[in-house]
């Protein structure tokens, strides 16, 4: 270590209150602007693998709003309108499409349990295409009243394949085939069934919430759309470029509105920083000017003022990533619970090259701010100085 640099740190190390206030203002502002930017990088990374996990090129629905589409493909979501299932006459008469399966979500009564059931009605020879990573305990239903459970309402009430889930009006049971391995997702919470019994269920025999369809050539996924949309109207495309570009667009707004707060903090914290090698030079006047008049050049006491800048922007800035990794957990469930759509998965997480800017740039705004504190103590005179 240096001269210069051992007497930076003495220096910080006289008034330590007030040097670990200002590093705790910067370690906060640097906390919060690591978050942001590994929860945007997260959320877009996590966003792109749950649109590729749904197996689909783009969604047949209902015309309606974009974000109620969105959810539907991502999270279940139940929406108010449903789609006539005839629509899937065009589709077969359509050439360049692998497959297309219809999907019935909604909200079923269960009035032995006294509760309401998220249910989710499909083809369940269409499992492995829209739901490629499921890894299911027991079997893909085959019959007509079993069902698929997700991990969390199996865990809840305590069953497992072979158990009646519930018993319908008319009296036919539920069996339970198999059940979804756990996703981390909305998955958990559905209960799986094939698409005439949800419909059944519903008493609407002829109704859809969405159609999911797979092109054989994505190149010609354009052409296909457009020659269903003018085929069929009242129905509304989307693909899953589309639903990406919906999300980010909605997320976005809160990330502009999270980086404005982080420039705000860091701002704050930046003048708390000036604020402190300021009083700091003040107390030190007469030390400077003997320092200045035992032989300490004007560039000397400007570089250990700088230098103690450095050390409270970089030990702030390492005691900010450190906590906002820590925290990392809390602050998602946190952004979930605010959020409408959040992808599954792990969304804050250490990235060493977020946490390296992040520093670099605490602390280049750190020696921005301690440039003027630095220039003041350098032009003390040392006579006016030591008189006092």
């Amino acid at each position: 270590m240096s001269g210069y640099l051992k007497l930076a740190v003495k220096n910080l190390l006289r008034h330590s209150t007030r040097s670990a206030l200002t590093m705790l203002g910067i370690a906060a502002s640097v906390g919060v602007l690591f978050s942001v930017l590994s929860f945007n990088r997260g959320f877009n990374e996590g966003l792109a693998q749950e649109l590729e996990r749904t197996g689909l090129h783009f969604m047949v629905v209902p015309s309606g709003c974009a974000h109620e589409v969105a959810s539907l493909v991502l999270h279940g979501a139940v929406i108010p309108k449903f789609l006539d299932i005839s629509v899937m006459q065009n589709l077969e008469e359509t050439s360049g499409i692998a497959m297309a399966t219809p999907i019935l979500v909604a909200q079923v009564p269960n009035p032995g349990k006294e509760r309401i059931d998220l249910i989710y009605g499909l083809d369940m020879q269409a499992i492995s295409s829209i739901k490629p990573n499921w890894q299911i305990e027991g079997n893909i239903p085959k019959e007509e009243n079993e069902i698929l459970l997700g991990h969390e309402i199996a865990e809840h009430e305590g069953l497992k394949p072979g158990d009646v889930f519930m018993e319908t009006s008319d009296g036919t049971q539920l069996i339970v085939a198999g059940i979804v391995g756990l996703t981390g997702s909305q998955d958990d919470a559905f209960v799986y069934l094939p698409i005439g019994t949800a419909q059944l269920l519903l008493d609407q025999p002829d109704a859809a919430t969405a159609i999911g369809v797979k092109v054989k050539d994505p190149e010609r996924m354009s052409e296909i759309t457009d020659t269903l949309t003018a085929a069929v109207p009242g129905i509304q495309i989307v693909t899953m470029s589309q639903v990406m570009n919906s999300i980010s667009n909605l997320a976005a707004s809160a990330r502009a509105l999270s980086l404005a707060i982080v420039l705000i903090a860091v701002l704050i914290s930046a003048v708390g920083v000036m604020n402190s090698i300021l009083m700091s030079v003040f107390e030190r006047s007469q030390e400077i000017g003997m320092m200045r008049a035992v032989g300490a050049s004007r560039r000397d006491i400007f570089r250990i003022i700088l230098e103690e800048t450095t050390i409270l922007s970089l030990a702030g800035g390492l005691f900010g990533i450190f906590i906002a990794t820590l925290a990392s957990k809390l602050i998602e469930a946190f952004v979930r619970a605010v959020m409408p759509f959040v992808p599954s998965g792990s969304l804050i997480s250490f990235d060493p090259l977020l946490a390296i800017g992040s520093i670099f740039f605490i602390m280049a705004i750190g020696l921005c701010v301690g440039l003027y504190p630095a220039c003041k103590a350098s032009k003390i005179n040392p006579v006016e100085a030591i008189k006092g």
